[in-house]
């Protein structure tokens, strides 16, 4: 029984996730700013998300993070840190460390009408000349980010 119930999950998950990458890059509207460096791309991400504009969101974040079925299964349930996103301000954002074709930064978060703040270590990944957001389980559980898991080892 339980076997059954989580293959139900993961196909109802995988065909969310078909549809919300169907939904990102069809008619919204919504398109990636080319050229931004590493902490532009993820100030891009932060506006978009917190203004509800998850398709646009959604361009900054590696295509391999789209479509690991735990990103999905995150946003789900929300733990995804969206909600935290919509209801907060970047302080500050810092570029730690750079290898190659990853970097490491630290998000400096506050709560809006709190002195409430977290700092987030967050992975990117240059693609064709683009840097785009990695999902931070994704890191940890893929051999090909062992470059950004020594770099965000280092924080």
């Amino acid at each position: 029984m339980f076997k059954r119930n989580v293959r139900v999950l993961l196909a109802v998950s995988m065909l969310v996730l078909m549809i919300v990458v169907a939904g990102c890059g069809g008619s919204s509207g919504a398109k990636r700013i080319a050229g931004l460096n590493a902490t532009e791309t993820v100030t891009t991400f932060f506006d978009a998300a917190k203004n509800n504009r998850m398709s646009e969101a959604s361009l900054y974040v590696s295509a391999a993070s789209k479509n690991d079925p735990k990103t999905v299964l995150k946003f789900m349930t929300g733990q995804s840190g969206i909600e935290q996103i919509k209801n907060a301000n970047i302080v500050s954002i810092k570029q730690v460390a750079q290898q190659g074709n990853y970097a490491a930064l630290v998000v400096t978060i506050q709560e809006q009408n709190s002195i409430k703040m977290s700092i987030k270590p967050i992975g990117l990944e240059k693609i064709n000349g683009e840097w785009y957001i990695v999902d931070f389980d994704q890191i940890y559980n893929s051999a090909k980010y062992k470059v950004l898991q020594q770099l965000l080892a280092n924080i």
